[in-house]
């Protein structure tokens, strides 16, 4: 198995069953900076691929996953339905990754593979830094009031209280209006975020079936924005923000809630929160019923690199 750079178009489409982020209408959001991997076999047939977005930092190359996406988007062929045949054909993969990644002149690399994949030896082996990281999956093969019973008492309170209190939710096609709470939440944060992006993600024709956004009102004044893509299996929440003058704890929680009653109509079989490091954030996502999931994050990075990812921007 060997990694070689492809054209974008040859990466496959949301319609052949792929995760959303390994396809090319999530890699047509990235004007500049984004490249498709190929994973070829012996006979140089492509047999699966995955995207990293390339950058610069103190006029030194680096490559990480892609904004906003979870994961690389890694994506690749079993060609058989033995466990034993299919742990080994994954090994190969990981392998030719570590190595082509290990090879490459970056000062940093940083990427996350998703919660399917659960082998991350290769990359110890290369020396990499292997991290567990965790999501909540909500498993949709259930009914609607299963899913609110499963649910902690104070997101409960939350959606009674919201609807009781006459919150408006809608789904919009207004980037400005869902843009505009996004961007509060992110200055007021001090979040590290590539605006461009995120308005391609909002407004991008080729996400324009895989793409909701939710705002949730009161007396003619947006409360809170929450921005959710999807693909055959999985929903994703990607990003939240809210308004704190006038704000109300219910209002990104009937977002989300209709969100998850969104998914399973759509016959998606899991809503993912994407997770979060920060203890605050992981308390809310925990609060709706899902499962925990763990995925890995894979580093290397010189002394360069270290000092080039304390630096923002």
């Amino acid at each position: 198995m060997t990694v070689s750079p492809i054209d974008r178009n040859r990466l496959p489409s949301i319609s052949e069953g792929v995760s959303l982020f390994a396809s090319r209408e999530w890699s047509e959001l990235y004007v500049d900076h984004i490249q498709a991997y190929g994973l070829f076999d012996a006979a140089e047939q492509l047999q699966g691929s995955f995207i990293l977005f390339h950058k610069q930092k103190l006029g030194l190359g680096y490559a990480i996953t892609a904004p906003f996406a979870p994961h690389i988007g890694l994506h690749y062929k079993q060609p058989s339905e033995k466990r034993v045949s299919q742990q080994g054909h994954s090994k190969d993969v990981h392998r030719a990754i570590a190595d082509f990644l290990k090879a490459r002149k970056e000062i940093l690399i940083e990427l996350a593979l998703s919660t399917e994949e659960k082998d991350s030896q290769p990359y110890v082996w290369s020396d990499f830094e292997v991290k567990p990281r965790h999501t909540y999956l909500i498993q949709l093969d259930r009914t609607a009031d299963e899913l609110l019973a499963a649910m902690s008492p104070e997101r409960r309170k939350n959606i009674r209280k919201a609807q009781a209190e006459g919150l408006k939710l809608c789904r919009t096609e207004d980037v400005t209006r869902c843009l505009g709470l996004l961007m509060k939440t992110v200055e007021r944060q001090d979040i590290s975020l590539d605006r461009g992006i995120l308005e391609q993600l909002l407004k991008s024709p080729s996400l324009n079936s895989n793409r909701a956004m939710y705002i949730c009102e009161a007396g003619g004044k947006d409360l809170a924005a929450s921005l959710v893509v999807w693909d055959k299996n999985r929903a994703y929440y990607l990003i939240g923000g809210y308004e704190t003058d006038g704000a109300h704890q219910g209002a990104g929680t009937l977002n989300l809630w209709q969100a998850i009653l969104d998914a399973k109509e759509r016959g998606n079989s899991m809503f993912d929160f994407e997770g979060s490091q920060l203890p605050e954030v992981e308390r809310y996502f925990r609060g709706f019923g899902g499962e925990l999931h763990t995925f890995f994050q894979l580093s290397r990075a010189s002394s360069l690199g270290k000092l080039a990812k304390r630096i923002k921007g």
